[in-house]
């Protein structure tokens, strides 16, 4: 069989699957660098959901504003040297009138019927993951119609060295965009309907905890496992292993110049990090010293 027929082959049979299955959308609400991939590979292996095709095989990160480039702003169309700290470009992310929904979800369900899952999953759990989603998230519940949401946050100190060591942007730069979703991510708990709050803390060493809220939120999703084997872009390299918290890996290479820059920008927002329940760290995290 070729190629074409193939392909040909898997869309009629999308095409052809039962109208009449119940859909439902999942969107993960999450900043980069902050364990989103993570819980989308766990997820899109439940029986249920229906995730987009990674185009470079299933161990191959995939977002699904790369497919609509052309009907919205994205992260490194309007800012290419800030392309991992986009919340400097909030005012035109979170702009309503720069996106076409109704084609971006045209173009969205195409992408989702390539999955074979399409075809067997009842109901439809259709999974989206893409970081500026974090000054989406409004829009996604307004167009898209029974939406739940799973925010989730990760301990500053160590976003913003994970964001340093892939971009050497300044460290200044790259807590602010922390906080700057970190507020956001307050008023995405207050105004969506259906959401859960996780942090990235919580996938490792509460699994159990994880597992109830997601099954609580969409409960189609009870064969998820939060500790199965899963490929990771880690401070070691790509590894397949169970989830594990690097923070305290990444927090160690801060130095105390470190911390004090971070601690100037987080001091201004004491009302964040007690939402979220971090504590300001004065020096490396391995001596187990905080206040």
């Amino acid at each position: 069989m070729s190629l074409a027929t193939a392909v040909k082959n898997v869309w009629s049979s999308a095409e052809g699957a039962k109208p009449d299955v119940a859909e439902k959308y999942l969107f993960i609400i999450c900043m980069n660098n902050s364990g989103s991939t993570l819980l989308e590979r766990v997820l899109k292996d439940c029986r249920n959901v229906v995730g987009f095709l990674a185009p470079g095989g299933p161990d191959q990160q995939v977002n699904g504003q790369r497919f609509v480039t052309d009907l919205m702003p994205t992260p490194g169309k309007i800012a290419v040297r800030c392309r991992r700290i986009w919340s400097e470009q909030a005012d035109v992310l979170a702009d309503e009138t720069h996106y076409n929904w109704t084609k971006i979800k045209q173009r969205w369900r195409r992408e989702w019927m390539r999955n074979p899952k399409f075809r067997t999953a009842n109901p439809r759990v259709f999974l989206e993951k893409s970081p500026a989603n974090v000054l989406r998230a409004g829009m996604l519940q307004k167009y898209f119609p029974n939406s739940a949401f799973v925010l989730m946050q990760r301990n500053p100190y160590a976003v913003a060295e994970g964001i340093r060591r892939r971009t050497k942007l300044p460290l200044d730069r790259c807590i602010r965009h922390w906080i700057r979703c970190a507020r956001q991510q307050m008023e995405n708990q207050r105004t969506l309907s259906r959401v859960i709050r996780l942090n990235y803390e919580d996938l490792s060493e509460r699994p159990d905890y994880c597992r109830a809220e997601i099954v609580g939120l969409v409960e189609e999703l009870d064969d998820i496992d939060l500790q199965k084997e899963v490929s990771v872009q880690s401070i070691e390299g790509k590894v397949r292993r169970s989830i594990i918290n690097y923070n305290e890996q990444q927090i160690a290479r801060l130095s105390a110049d470190d911390f004090a820059e971070i601690n100037r920008e987080l001091a201004k927002v004491p009302e964040i990090m007690t939402h979220f329940g971090y504590g300001y760290l004065r020096q490396n995290v391995s001596s187990g010293q905080d206040s």
